[in-house]
């Protein structure tokens, strides 16, 4: 089971959230589902505007590499930069910035500021 913690500036203080890894089940589901305010418009990764900090709370972590797709949607959107971009395909340094209709939840701790 996974845990995810969101901070944001439309929450009165940090709202923990127990997850069960589920297939297809992303970030932006996790929070409809418990009506955390996330930013969206599209919800299925064509604008940004779900872009999210994501940080590991356990030391190590489970994340992915970003889809050419997310990539480029946070490279537009001014969340990474061009040498970000460019080096986001080692496994070893996840990028802070992720798409909340793309980050596939896990078994692990994560913090979620917007």
């Amino acid at each position: 089971m996974g845990n995810v913690s969101f901070i944001g500036m439309k929450l009165p203080d940090r709202v923990r959230v127990d997850v069960h890894r589920e297939a297809g089940r992303n970030l932006l589901d996790v929070a409809m589902e418990h009506s955390i305010p996330l930013p969206c418009d599209c919800m299925r990764g064509n604008c940004g505007a779900c872009a999210v900090k994501v940080a590991s709370l356990c030391g190590k972590t489970n994340m992915i590499r970003l889809s050419d797709k997310e990539r480029y949607l946070l490279l537009t959107a001014g969340k990474i930069s061009q040498m970000q971009y460019d080096a986001a395909s080692l496994p070893d340094h996840p990028p802070l910035w992720r798409l909340a209709c793309e980050y596939q939840v896990a078994d692990e701790k994560i913090m979620v500021a917007f």
